[in-house]
């Protein structure tokens, strides 16, 4: 089958390996049909390993997708033969302290798929544990379900920060940027603001709604968001760049006694000042993965058309074309791409 693997930084290799062998007896075999670039895949391939472990390698990428289900193991009983799905990334223990508490994306001996476990979305079958397999409603295309594992971890950061009627920042406007935009919204904020310094991008979360959206090179917007909630600062921020400007950003625009939530994963170290955070009462609030019993009722958010995920695809391509169509655009600061699919069925 063809596969998209991961040898070392710079060295991503859209090749033909053996099928997956026989089934386990609570495993599924799937044939993805759209898997997403994430930020996480871009890290990999410019910095990499990272988050994929050295002897895993050559590793499938691939943890954004979704899926037709074409074969069951033994005991597989609430999945059929031709099922359309979004498949979670999550391999978990079930039995640890965090997963018995419905926290698996914490789980003590977690795996992700595309990441360390044998299989990713990035090839042309996989095999997953059944539970991965979420079922997508009948008006859910394939291409929204692959938009449903980044779409959680935003649900999750939204629904620790912020409630209705509060105002929000949001810096960088990325795919998990627009993302928060759309959530925040379905969320019932009152203002969105945003920093972006891609015109592009900009101009997409633009179109979603938003308050106002900044360019960081050309305005301090910590004081321009000051100024436009009254003096304050807003309730909650997202910070979604993974940069150290985004993050003073946030810190500095939000409230006394608001929450700044750190979504974006940042690769090296970042200066902090957390004598800031006391004296303004801050809360902060790491965000990792999200509760997988959440993943139905936002795909029925989906399915009422209240969270329009579709709306951040700016591309489609095959998994031939992934590094010169897909990884080297996303990975242009100037570029004009936010959430690129990607086809791995050649």
């Amino acid at each position: 089958m063809l596969a998209a693997r991961l040898y070392n930084n710079h060295d991503l290799r859209v090749e033909q390996i053996p099928d997956p062998p026989a089934l386990k007896p609570r495993e599924v075999r799937v044939r993805p049909v759209w898997c997403g670039i994430c930020g996480t895949d871009l890290h990999e391939y410019a910095h990499g390993p990272l988050y994929v472990p050295k002897e895993n390698l050559p590793q499938i990428l691939g943890h954004e997708f979704s899926a037709e289900v074409v074969e069951l193991g033994s005991e597989v009983t609430d999945l059929k033969v031709g099922d359309r799905c979004a498949v979670l990334p999550h391999v978990f223990c079930g039995t640890c302290y965090f997963c018995v508490r419905g926290r698996q994306g914490l789980c003590r001996q977690l795996k992700l798929d595309g990441v360390s476990w044998p299989w990713g979305g990035l090839a042309e079958f996989a095999i997953v544990p059944a539970y991965q397999c979420i079922p997508l409603p009948d008006n859910v295309t394939f291409e929204q379900g692959a938009i449903l594992e980044p779409v959680a971890s935003v649900v999750h950061a939204v629904e620790r920060s912020m409630r209705s009627g509060d105002s929000v920042l949001i810096t960088g406007a990325g795919p998990i940027g627009q993302l928060a935009v759309l959530v925040c919204s379905a969320a019932g904020a009152a203002e969105i603001f945003v920093a972006e310094p891609n015109r592009v991008r900009r101009e997409q979360a633009e179109k979603l709604g938003v308050t106002a959206a900044f360019d960081p090179t050309k305005a301090n917007v910590a004081e321009a968001v000051v100024e436009r909630t009254r003096g304050l600062g807003v309730d909650c921020s997202i910070e979604c760049s993974g940069s150290q400007p985004g993050l003073d950003t946030c810190v500095a625009a939000t409230r006394p006694a608001g929450t700044v939530a750190q979504i974006a994963i940042h690769v090296g170290p970042r200066t902090v000042v957390p004598e800031a955070w006391t004296w303004k009462d801050l809360t902060i609030a790491g965000i990792w993965s999200f509760k997988f019993y959440d993943t139905p009722r936002i795909l029925r958010q989906i399915a009422s058309g209240r969270l329009p995920v579709e709306r951040i695809i700016t591309s489609k391509i095959r998994v031939s074309n992934l590094v010169s169509q897909g990884i080297d655009r996303l990975a242009d600061p100037a570029g004009d791409q936010i959430k690129i699919l990607v086809a791995p069925q050649g």
